[in-house]
């Protein structure tokens, strides 16, 4: 359920408000203009730009999948950001209306959540929308915010999350991420023809797998809010249930647009966060830390180094260390 907390009194300072009332898609332009202005007037987004603009680029073609590479140095503090419960403790949280940087605004959304642009954007109008409250990420109790989100931005963006162990650098505050879509080359090889396997309708809701993308994805089309919702409660009560789950959120990223049929998510069910070479010392390492927008194919390197270590066959390997293969979501979604 959306948060019951407003931001009265808070130290944010804010460009606009949004309260749903203009309709879909007006949250687009909004944010537009927002990003216009901390462009000029927040040296650290203009920063932010300026390092996307140079980021070197190249794609890796796997054969029946490719990958985007993006060399983004500002990103080492988001790959690299520790993340057991003592760090995390000890740090002052940075989505925390009180700890947002000089010269950051906002867009106060539906009174209880910040609109933010991104000082380190993966995408062009790179977006966070964090819960003014300070609570934890959680899927479960926020699809509705998800689908939410995803139909005031229209069609045109797409709103994701990451689960607060599957690459969230702030598992303690919740929030999501939103960006236009086409970015992602996942947004498209889903629906390549041929590309999915195993459809059936639960409750209305269309919902498949997808074969030879290097790493399993679940497919899911409704136009019912409500039952979409409960299908990926559903699914996320299936992940918990299984003998391999740990206590907490079952790992997850999630991909959601509003189509003009409905809702269209892409969910990613994990394994880990981060591969062994993460951790591994000297030349063995490789610094890929991959959250929601790894997983849609656009790969973060923070290091040049890493940017041209990486082949097909690392991409498969890190895919298959961290991700369901096609295999585990099949098994999952015949459980459904």
């Amino acid at each position: 359920m959306l948060n019951d907390q407003t931001a009265n009194g808070a130290d944010s300072k804010y460009f606009s408000g949004f309260d749903g009332g203009k309709g879909r898609g007006s949250l687009t332009c909004l944010s537009a203009e927002l990003l216009e202005k901390q462009k000029k007037n927040w040296p650290a987004l203009a920063e932010g730009y300026d390092t996307l603009e140079k980021s070197l680029t190249r794609e890796i073609d796997g054969g029946s999948w490719r990958v985007q590479l993006q060399c983004n140095p500002r990103r080492v503090v988001s790959s690299g950001a520790k993340l057991d419960p003592e760090s995390i403790k000890n740090r002052p949280c940075f989505l925390c209306p009180e700890n947002l940087p000089d010269g950051q605004e906002a867009i106060l959304y539906r009174n209880h959540y910040n609109l933010l642009c991104n000082p380190a954007p993966i995408f062009p109008g790179h977006l966070t929308i964090a819960a003014v409250r300070h609570t934890p990420q959680a899927l479960l109790e926020n699809i509705d915010l998800l689908l939410l989100l995803a139909d005031d931005f229209g069609s045109g963006t797409v709103v994701f999350y990451n689960g607060p162990r599957a690459g969230a650098s702030a598992p303690d505050h919740l929030h999501f991420q939103a960006a236009p879509c086409g970015f992602m080359p996942i947004e498209k090889d889903v629906f390549i023809q041929g590309r999915g396997a195993d459809k059936k309708s639960i409750d209305g809701v269309e919902i498949f797998r997808t074969k030879g993308l290097a790493r399993g994805v679940l497919v899911m089309r409704g136009s019912r809010d409500s039952a979409v919702i409960g299908v990926v409660e559903r699914i996320l009560r299936t992940l918990g249930n299984r003998r391999t789950a740990s206590a907490g959120e079952p790992l997850l990223n999630i991909f959601c647009t509003r189509t003009e049929e409905g809702w269209r998510l892409l969910l990613f069910p994990r394994l880990k966060h981060r591969p062994a070479a993460f951790f591994c010392e000297g030349e063995e390492r490789l610094f890929v830390s991959p959250g929601a927008a790894d997983m849609g194919g656009v790969i973060i390197t923070p290091r040049e180094s890493d940017f041209y270590a990486l082949t097909a066959e690392k991409v498969a390997d890190i895919y298959r260390e961290v991700a369901f293969d096609d295999a585990m979501v099949g098994e999952l979604l015949s459980e459904l």
